[in-house]
């Protein structure tokens, strides 16, 4: 997995919380949208930090995957 993006790690981690493969994300695309709820959410959020190896500050509360990446983007660079 090391050759993949941020993004594409959390794009597959969201997918897995909504039970779609196939549904298309965007760095605009907002968490509700897709179907996340907030248990869903905080369900994707603890998977990053596995995925990532990094501990998420619980109350954060991305709304959209630009924002998620973001997110772990700089708990990665610290």
């Amino acid at each position: 997995m090391a050759d993949q993006s941020t993004f594409d790690r959390v794009c597959a981690i969201v997918r897995e919380q909504v039970g779609d493969d196939t549904v298309e994300l965007t760095a605009d695309t907002k968490l509700a949208e897709v179907g996340l709820d907030s248990l869903a959410t905080v369900e994707a959020v603890m998977a990053c930090e596995d995925e990532f190896g990094i501990e998420i500050d619980a109350e954060s509360n991305p709304e959209t995957i630009g924002a998620f990446v973001e997110m772990v983007d700089a708990l990665l660079e610290n």
